[in-house]
């Protein structure tokens, strides 16, 4: 990842959208004003057009050798773009499903350990779909393979419930696939028993070399908060060598069940004293918070359906489907979010390249079906200082629009850019709206344009600046920078 920097680059004019009938703006809603608003942005005339097809290598196979997977950011001739493959893959689409299937069938037997575990990375921390899900399920039920193997992390991550356990704890499921069924169960459901299958994985993760691995394993059996799993915590660290890592491991005894590894974790404390598990044992311990029930009370689950009601009869449609049991607040971001009609998104990506076009399909997907078929790209900069350029491949047409480079940070305005060009294109009565958060993450609205200006209307959406975002993000980096360096310097 590239260092968090902000280049003021002089912004670069490019042709508009004349060279195809560029359709008239139309003017801003005034209750609106200073919002992003589809239509009525002059930035739109950044957006250059041309006829063109859409290029060969989007139907291309993709890299069947370790090789061809370690050098493909950088190929742009033979192979689809990694994120427009890698975001099709994780959506669970069939065609893309099969591509990568026919892909694993032609990996050398020497390559199959680097590809598949380089194409683990890539489909981590990924919110699955239900598509995803299901195609993954069948795959589980299937005979080993490499592309089973591919799969399995992140199924047993995203996917994985207790009636798919028999898959999931099989002799040739990856380790990496048993420890994230385990992991952070809690959040999804309740935790599943521990398991034997779950002690040879956890003891090739702490015995191995990785010791950010190791210490996740241990930290997994520990939150088991499970007689066996406890038990196998102290035998596996028993066996460890290294003060070290045994120390590291030991960091999981302070979320073990029934005090166990007390007297282990405090002779590591002694000896890592500045270690966050370490730091937190020496403050006063607060009473925890009362349990509450998931489900939302009658009276918040009655407010969630008049917002639901509210907006749907705005002009949200998709809202009149959302469960109400299933939404974490009655306020319009809220139901709007769970009707797929708004993304909330950190705008610091914390990778470089940034990843542009996976937010755009993000965003595009808020709209639909006004930017069904559009296919977008991509192109990161050569140098850190470079700037990026964002494409979109729609109806014959490529459009094209220049992104700053801000480090590790989204350049939302160009993103929204290029998507109100392509609304404007397509004469489509949808818009976007940036929403205020206070923070560095932002809230994009996409939906009706009648809809989404009587939201403004009746205040239940607040406009927000997609910049505001960066800069508070960076404004906190810079007050915990001068905090660190402050502390170091005592």
């Amino acid at each position: 990842m590239r260092s968090n920097l902000s280049w003021w680059l002089a912004l670069l004019m490019t042709p508009g959208l004349s060279s195809c009938g560029e359709p008239d703006a139309g003017a801003p809603v005034a209750d609106g004003a200073g919002a992003r608003v589809a239509f009525a942005d002059p930035a739109a005339s950044r957006v250059s057009v041309e006829r063109g097809p859409l290029p060969a290598r989007y139907s291309a196979a993709l890299p069947s050798t370790a090789a061809d997977m370690q050098g493909w950011w950088e190929d742009r001739d033979r192979f689809p773009p990694i994120m427009h493959a890698s975001d099709g893959i994780a959506s669970g689409d069939a065609g893309w499903m099969a591509r990568l299937r026919r892909s694993a069938d032609e990996v050398p037997a020497a390559d199959v350990a680097a590809w598949t575990e380089q194409w683990q990375q890539r489909l981590r921390y990924r919110v699955s779909t239900p598509a995803f899900c299901t195609a993954a399920r069948a795959i589980a039920a299937e005979p080993d393979s490499t592309l089973r193997r591919t799969l399995m992390p992140a199924f047993a991550e995203g996917c994985a419930g207790p009636a798919d356990s028999a898959a999931v704890l099989r002799a040739d499921t990856p380790d990496a696939a048993v420890l994230a069924y385990y992991d952070e169960r809690d959040q999804v459901s309740e935790r599943p028993p521990f398991h034997p299958r779950l002690e040879r994985s956890a003891r090739a993760a702490i015995l191995g070399e990785d010791e950010a691995l190791a210490r996740k394993a241990a930290f997994v059996l520990a939150e088991l908060q499970q007689a066996d799993a406890t038990a196998t915590l102290e035998r596996l660290h028993a066996q460890i060598r290294d003060q070290e890592r045994a120390d590291e491991v030991a960091m999981a005894f302070a979320h073990a069940a029934n005090g166990a590894g007390q007297t282990q974790l405090q002779a590591a404390c002694a000896r890592r004293v500045d270690d966050p598990v370490c730091t937190a044992l020496r403050k006063p311990r607060t009473p925890p918070a009362p349990d509450e029930a998931s489900a939302p009370k009658p009276a918040a689950l009655a407010q969630v359906r008049a917002r639901i009601d509210q907006l749907q009869g705005l002009g949200f449609v998709r809202a009149g489907e959302v469960d109400p049991t299933q939404v974490e607040g009655a306020d319009a971001e809220a139901v709007l979010q769970a009707a797929g009609y708004a993304h909330w998104f950190d705008v610091e990506t914390g990778q470089f390249p940034n990843a542009h076009d996976s937010l755009l399909r993000e965003l595009a997907a808020l709209v639909r079906p006004s930017l069904n078929g559009v296919v977008f790209e991509e192109i990161a900069p050569a140098d850190d200082e470079g700037p990026y350029q964002l494409v979109a491949y729609a109806d014959g047409m490529i459009y094209r629009t220049r992104a700053e480079n801000q480090g590790d940070w989204y350049d939302v305005d160009a993103v929204l850019r290029l998507l109100d060009a392509l609304l404007q294109a397509r004469k489509s009565q949808d818009r976007y709206l940036a929403l205020e958060t206070g923070d560095q993450t932002l809230i994009v609205v996409g939906g009706p344009r009648a809809a989404i200006d009587a939201a403004l209307r009746q205040k239940l959406l607040t406009p927000g600046d997609p910049a505001e975002a960066e800069r508070a993000g960076k404004a906190f980096e810079t007050q915990v920078l001068q905090q660190l360096r402050s502390k170091s310097g005592n």
